[in-house]
């Protein structure tokens, strides 16, 4: 637990100048830990774990953060990280996997999560040479989906109209107070997959 909070205060919450933008690494973090909305779940992948013992990780926490008793008065600051120490090195693959399992239905209720481990290569969404999700320990960071989602969920048609469904009025009438890259991603997803049902 230590090592994961340590993380989030000296990585996740700093700037970096190689993600290419100002702030925080994830701007969302830190008000939500003001907030008293972010929880730390801890779970063993038992020892020869599969991606489908993985996978079921991840959906078990994604009914957990609708069971929790939360803090915090906004719903759109809640955040829950799975924790998996136990996870060796050669498997953290199935965390990716999983991940790329459980994202549509993630999705389709409204949330979002990401993948974090030590040899993660996910590429930030300004910089693609920067690996941002590295952390010292597996894990995967779920929350409620928000309007910088745009960034990645304008490449699948049943992702983009979720995202658009929630989201799609705040781009009604151009870009203007939203960020560029938001505005353009969003502009391309609507190009690419007509207008809304």
């Amino acid at each position: 637990m230590t090592t994961v909070r340590d993380w989030l205060a000296d990585y996740i919450c700093r700037p970096n100048v190689s993600i290419g933008r100002t702030g925080p690494v994830c701007p969302f973090v830190p008000p939500a830990q003001r907030a008293g909305s972010l929880e730390i779940t801890i779970k063993s992948a038992g020892s020869a774990p599969d991606k489908a013992d993985v996978t079921d990780l991840v959906l078990a926490a994604l009914d957990e953060f609708d069971e929790i008793e939360w803090n915090g008065s906004n719903p759109a600051l809640r955040c829950l990280v799975l924790v998996i120490p136990d996870l060796a090195p050669t498997a953290y693959g199935l965390l990716d996997e999983a991940h790329r399992a459980v994202k549509s239905i993630a999705v389709r209720r409204g949330m979002m999560l990401g993948q974090f481990h030590p040899s993660c290569t996910e590429p930030a969404v300004r910089n693609p040479d920067f690996q941002v999700s590295r952390a010292p320990i597996p894990l995967v960071a779920i929350r409620h989906m928000a309007l910088h989602d745009i960034l990645f969920l304008h490449e699948q048609r049943d992702w983009f109209e979720e995202y658009r469904r929630l989201f799609g009025s705040y781009h009604l009438h151009g870009s203007e107070g939203i960020d560029q890259l938001f505005a353009e991603r969003y502009r391309e997803a609507c190009a690419e997959f007509g207008p809304q049902h």
